[in-house]
C-alpha cells in the first residue's frame, strides 16, 4: 500500500510556486508538501489559498504542511499562523521540530517536561489535524528510541513521524527505526545520502528496497527531498525512479 508519492518544497526554495507545480505534474507526481518558509509563508493565508488553487487545478494533492514551528523554542503565536496556513490548504498534517540545537541524551530533565507540554498544548490546539515529528539530528528525535519516548510521553492520538533514513547509520540501524516507529509514521521524505554526499536516487535502491518492503503494509506518503543537484530539471528522472520502487517493492 502506498499514499501519495511527491515532493517537498523546499528541495526547490529557487523555483516559484507555479513552476514546481508545473514540474510535479509533468514528473507524475500527485502531491506537493508546501514549506513554510518560502513558498507558504506562516500565516500568509493569500499564498496559501495560492497553492491550494493551484494544485487543485492541475490535480496535486497537498498531504502535508512543512512548518518551522519549534516545540519548546519558537513564540506560540507561530503555530497558530502554521495552522492557519495548513487550514487553508486543506492539509492534513503539519510538520514541526521536535526542539533545534539539542540532543536527546543531554537535555535536562525540567526542560525535556517544557518540550513535552508544549507538543501537548499545540495538539490540543489541532484537534482535527496530524501533527508531525521528523527524524532529525539535534532534536529531541535524534535517536528512534528518544523518538518513541518522546510520542509516549505526549501521548496525543494526533501526534505522529514523519520518517526518513539517517545518513549517518547503516541500513540496519534505519530497519530499526522503522520497525520501531512503525505505528506513529505517516509520510517518508526520500533521498539517497550518505553522511554530506548526495547521490542519484537510483543509487540508494538497494537500501529502500529493504525500507519499503517494512513500510510497504502502511498507508504512508513517498515524498522526495533534496535530490542530487538540485535541478528541477531533473525531476523527472528521480520521479521515475521512485514510481519503479514503489512498483516494484510494495
Amino acid at each position: 500500500m502506498t499514499g501519495k508519492s511527491g515532493l517537498v518544497s523546499i528541495s526547490f526554495r529557487n523555483h516559484t510556486v507555479e513552476e514546481i507545480i508545473e514540474n510535479v505534474k509533468a514528473a507524475g507526481l500527485g502531491a506537493i508538501e508546501w514549506g513554510g518558509d518560502v513558498h507558504v509563508p506562516h500565516g500568509d493565508a493569500v499564498a496559501a489559498k495560492h497553492a491550494r488553487e493551484l494544485c487543485a487545478e492541475n490535480g496535486i494533492a497537498i498531504p502535508e504542511y512543512g512548518s518551522y514551528y519549534i516545540i519548546g523554542q519558537s513564540e506560540e503565536s507561530l503555530f497558530d499562523k502554521a495552522l492557519l496556513s495548513a487550514s487553508i490548504l486543506k492539509s492534513p498534517a503539519i510538520r514541526v521540530w521536535a526542539g533545534q540545537g539539542i540532543r536527546s541524551d543531554t537535555i535536562s530533565n525540567e526542560n525535556y517536561t517544557t518540550y513535552v507540554r508544549d507538543a501537548q498544548r499545540i495538539c490540543d490546539c489541532a484537534p482535527g489535524m496530524l501533527i508531525c515529528l521528523e527524524c532529525h539530528p539535534g532534536t529531541l528525535t535524534d535517536e528512534y528510541h528518544t523518538a518513541l519516548q518522546f510520542l509516549r510521553d505526549v501521548d496525543r492520538e494526533n501526534l505522529k513521524m514523519f520518517w526518513q533514513p539517517n545518513q549517518y547509520r547503516n541500513v540496519e540501524y534505519n530497519l530499526d527505526s522503522i520497525r520501531t516507529l512503525l505505528p506513529y509514521i505517516y509520510s517518508v521524505h526520500v533521498f539517497s545520502w550518505k553522511r554530506d554526499a548526495r547521490f542519484p536516487l537510483a543509487d540508494g535502491s538497494d537500501e529502500w528496497r529493504r525500507y519499503i518492503d517494512l513500510l510497504g503494509g502502511k498507508m504512508v506518503n513517498y515524498m522526495l527531498e533534496f535530490m542530487h543537484d538540485d535541478k528541477l530539471e531533473t525531476l523527472a528522472e528521480t520521479a521515475q525512479t521512485l514510481r519503479d520502487w514503489l512498483r516494484t517493492f510494495v
